[in-house]
């Protein structure tokens, strides 16, 4: 018989069933996704709903602990003082990952995949030890403080900025520019360097080549680069730690001094939340207007 004689419907259980397969195929990548999502749900989402729990359960009334959050002066103090020192943050990291990505990406370096490499390895420090080394550099007894006093004749003491604002800043600027200089290297590779030879072969500037050709397409890669460094910024806490507790109050800060000085889960998981809702934002802010992940 031939094998057209498989196709009249008498003959239909002849053919192999291929419903089954289609339908394994459409569930597959639900099924290879479920230990994920299962990890998702046990450690980021019955946590947030703890917190959401705790921040909501207040004597006075709902919303008592997210009204303290903005009108407690405390409170206030540390959610300003940490945007404020975020944007600084970002701000420096970003102006100066871009001169570093520029150069990387646009020109041929001998050993630059060592480059690359010595650049992107304070990503993997965790924050501890990034304020270790700002301690070792501009500490009491650091190797930077200690020059400065040679050079000058004067006290140590007197050039030590590690334990302070200063010293937050240059921790937090030392974590977040390799993110920033990474990004921004991957998004200035993007860019046609033959675009660029034609703007300046036509009478343009380096610099009116950059603002006018480079600038406009690097320009979502500087948004993701602004979104990583203010997320990061906004919720570092390891370097804060070491570097800041007791004289900058930042919210990370004020959040652990609350719930293991006063035990005031009320007031530390809304300041917890209000915390995520802003780096959340941002991040979600970013995916709205350019489209895309911010790691991407």
């Amino acid at each position: 018989m031939s094998d057209h004689a498989d196709d009249h419907p008498a003959f239909a259980w002849r053919r192999p069933d291929v419903s089954w397969r289609r339908r394994l195929d459409d569930l597959l990548p639900w099924l290879l996704s479920g230990p994920l999502v299962a990890l998702y749900a046990l450690f980021l989402g019955l946590p947030l709903l703890r917190l959401v729990r705790l921040s909501l359960d207040d004597e006075a009334w709902i919303g008592a602990n997210y009204a303290a959050v903005f009108l407690d002066p405390t409170y206030r103090t540390a959610l300003v003082t940490s945007l404020a020192i975020a944007a600084l943050v970002t701000a420096v990291a970003v102006v100066l990952g871009l001169f570093m990505a520029y150069f990387i990406a646009r020109r041929d370096l001998p050993g630059e995949r060592v480059i690359v490499a010595v650049i992107s390895f304070p990503i993997s420090l965790p924050g501890i030890l990034v304020a270790w080394a700002v301690i070792v550099l501009v500490g009491r007894t650091g190797v930077l403080t200690r020059a400065a006093a040679a050079v000058t004749g004067g006290d140590p003491s007197g050039y030590s900025v590690a334990f302070g604002l200063v010293g937050l800043l240059i921790g937090y600027v030392y974590f977040t520019l390799p993110r920033t200089t990474m990004s921004l290297v991957g998004a200035i590779e993007k860019v046609d360097p033959t675009v660029e030879e034609a703007a300046r072969s036509l009478g343009a500037s380096p610099r009116q080549t950059f603002r006018h050709v480079t600038l406009p397409a690097i320009l979502p890669g500087i948004a993701s680069a602004v979104v990583l460094a203010f997320s990061v910024s906004m919720a570092a806490f390891g370097t804060a730690l070491l570097l800041a507790s007791g004289t900058v109050d930042i919210l990370p800060l004020k959040i652990y001094s609350v719930i293991l000085g006063t035990y005031d889960y009320g007031a530390g998981s809304a300041m917890a939340i209000v915390l995520t809702a802003i780096t959340v934002g941002v991040i979600y802010g970013y995916a709205r207007l350019f489209g895309g992940a911010v790691y991407e």
